[in-house]
């Protein structure tokens, strides 16, 4: 008498389809992409206009309306 066998066809699978593309993976793609370029043209800026390190603010001296003594020694002068 031979053993049952333990191959049961009904168990196997079908191979699955690929999913298609949701549009979470397409914002998902998109979000990445602005990430990228906002860091590349943030790099591209401080490359530019600033220096090390660009937090150093102590070179910075207003100049125009924003200088505040120059106003008060102007509203002075009228009084």
């Amino acid at each position: 008498m031979s053993q049952p066998s333990s191959f049961d066809p009904t168990a196997v699978e079908a191979p699955k389809q690929k999913q298609k593309i949701s549009v979470y993976t397409v914002m998902l793609f998109i979000s990445f992409c602005a990430i990228v370029l906002a860091c590349i043209l943030l790099w591209m800026e401080l490359q530019m206009w600033g220096d090390y390190p660009w937090w150093k603010t102590t070179d910075a001296i207003p100049k125009g309306a924003f200088n505040y003594g120059q106003i008060a020694e102007r509203i002075s002068d009228f009084a």
